[in-house]
């Protein structure tokens, strides 16, 4: 009896111990799922400071301290693109491709990639500028843009033939008048007389040069077509492909009459 008393109370003891740990390990797995919770809570609900717009912005609008400010919002509200402060450095001069709204977030698809800083700034290493006129028909009825790329003709005189020739390939288009590669898009179409392009300066005295011996013409191009320079030329005798045409051949001459030939015979100084 007294052992049955005794593994009674052992059981008692060991279901108390269970029932007592199950209960902390619990409490302290909700205490935990608790905190983490909070801590995600109060992270996201943390104001950081981010660059919004100072005033409603349009396209082509200057980033700086007058169009943009700092402003503090929730982690959760702000976007993966949003300008942080110690980004501000970066775009601070740049203009806008999208119009933002004020106090709207400035983000980096807002901004043009590309800081204009008057035309010399869209040079490459070792290039010169240099301005072609161009008539309405070169500029593709109002279809060439800045950034475009375009290959050259040339129609000049050799000697009492005019050619038509490669002049220069590829080039790329660094204004068309006034409106510069600027990454930002012209509100409405303007009309222009002559475009700049981006050549190495042995170009450049070539273009110079073309324009007192000849008419250039403007080829629009692909910017990534990497095709084999065009070498041939055109003149006249192979503008259009004409067959050669059939010669008449003339019948052959008639071979002369021979005559018929045998013994001759004289007799008594006659012939016969």
């Amino acid at each position: 009896m007294k052992t049955n008393n005794k593994n009674s109370i052992i059981l008692l003891i060991c279901a108390l111990a269970a029932g007592t740990g199950g209960w902390y390990l619990s409490s302290n797995h909700i205490q935990n799922e608790i905190s983490s919770y909070k801590s995600s809570f109060e992270s996201e609900r943390e104001a950081v400071d981010v660059v919004v717009a100072k005033r409603d912005l349009a396209v082509g609008d200057e980033l700086n301290t007058a169009t943009a400010s700092v402003r503090k919002i929730p982690r959760i509200y702000v976007p993966a693109e949003a300008i942080m402060p110690s980004q501000f450095a970066g775009i601070q001069g740049r203009q806008l491709i999208h119009p933002i709204r004020a106090g709207e977030p400035i983000l980096a698809l807002h901004v043009s990639q590309v800081k204009v800083d008057g035309l010399a700034s869209l040079l490459r290493e070792g290039e010169r500028a240099i301005t072609l006129p161009v008539s309405q028909l070169d500029t593709f009825s109002g279809f060439l843009a800045p950034g475009d790329y375009v290959d050259l003709m040339i129609t000049l005189k050799d000697g009492a033939t005019k050619r038509t020739v490669p002049l220069a390939q590829n080039l790329r288009v660094l204004a068309t008048g006034s409106d510069l590669d600027d990454g930002i898009p012209e509100k409405k179409k303007v009309r222009y007389s002559e475009i700049t392009v981006g050549v190495s300066p042995l170009y450049a005295t070539r273009l110079i040069h073309a324009q007192t011996v000849g008419d250039i013409s403007l080829l629009l191009r692909r910017p990534e077509d990497e095709t084999d320079r065009f070498e041939d030329y055109v003149t006249l005798d192979n503008l259009v492909d004409i067959p050669n045409e059939v010669k008449v051949q003339a019948p052959p001459p008639t071979p002369p009459k021979q005559e018929p030939w045998g013994f001759e015979v004289i007799r008594g100084g006659k012939r016969s």
